[in-house]
């Protein structure tokens, strides 16, 4: 069977299963230069084929902690003939990759706290590795909060919507420069945001200013990001109809909380309101 084929032809049973959101995040790792990816979680090994016969990645390995799934991997790849291309490798996050096999990573699908203690117990910065896609299931807020105080900087988001359910894949370099740990440069993503931000809300604290970002993505609020918008305005609905359902004695805490969001969003869909900017 020829994969090239097999991968791009929408009307095939394989390029079913590619969902919108593992290509988008593929999509998110093209460069000039062909890389070399670690996938981890790879599940299937889709997106390590994808890579390779789209010209993102010139060789994977495609790693997981459990065995079936690496090997449900290793049989598509045999079966498209990739094997030359993409090895299979049973890791517990980037655990087992070596210095220098990779200089990008994908990690997608997974809780923010597990993605972030395989951040911090495999350091991939030090095996060699300069990007990585990510793209947290849960607890989106507080990893974009640990991505800056880390020193990384995301460069580059999407949200996607898939069968009912948003996603939030992101692009981070993990360069560390001085300003990257400092957040000052006045060019970056971030700081362009919050400037942003501050013209249609001038009452904001910083406090709401970076919760905003952390929320909602920096890029996603600059390319003022039409799903991004579909997700603020669901969001809104239901926040408003959970605080009609909420006793103000029984439920002040939670109240505030609900209102607090209300707030961020109507902030946020302000922002996608404007003109949109050229980055």
């Amino acid at each position: 069977m020829n994969m090239t084929k097999t991968i791009n032809d929408t009307n095939n049973d394989v390029a079913l299963k590619m969902s919108v959101r593992l290509k988008e995040i593929a999509e998110l790792l093209r460069c000039p230069e062909k890389l070399k990816v670690a996938d981890v979680g790879c599940d299937h090994g889709y997106v390590s084929i994808y890579l390779v016969t789209h010209g993102i990645a010139k060789e994977c390995i495609a790693m997981d902690v459990r065995s079936g799934p690496l090997s449900g991997a290793k049989d598509n790849i045999d079966e498209y003939g990739l094997s030359d291309s993409i090895n299979t490798r049973l890791s517990d996050g980037v655990k087992e990759l070596k210095q220098g096999e990779a200089d990008a990573l994908v990690i997608a699908g997974m809780g923010g706290n597990l993605m972030r203690r395989i951040l911090e117990e495999g350091k991939p910065k030090e095996l060699g590795i300069k990007t990585a896609v990510l793209q947290p299931q849960s607890d989106i807020a507080d990893f974009r909060q640990y991505l800056r105080d880390s020193g990384f900087v995301i460069t580059d988001e999407r949200v996607i919507e898939e069968d009912g359910k948003f996603y939030f894949p992101m692009k981070v370099s993990l360069v560390i420069t001085e300003t990257s740990a400092s957040h000052d440069d006045p060019g970056s993503s971030f700081e362009s945001a919050i400037s942003l931000i501050k013209k249609v809300a001038e009452n904001a604290d910083n406090e709401q200013l970076l919760r905003i970002c952390n929320r909602y993505g920096e890029c996603n609020i600059l390319n003022r990001d039409k799903t991004l918008e579909k997700y603020l305005l669901h969001g809104k609905k239901v926040c408003e109809s959970i605080l009609k359902n909420l006793d103000e004695k029984e439920h002040s805490g939670r109240i505030q909380e609900i209102t607090t969001e209300l707030s961020d969003i109507d902030t946020a869909l302000k922002v996608m309101q404007e003109e949109r900017v050229c980055l």
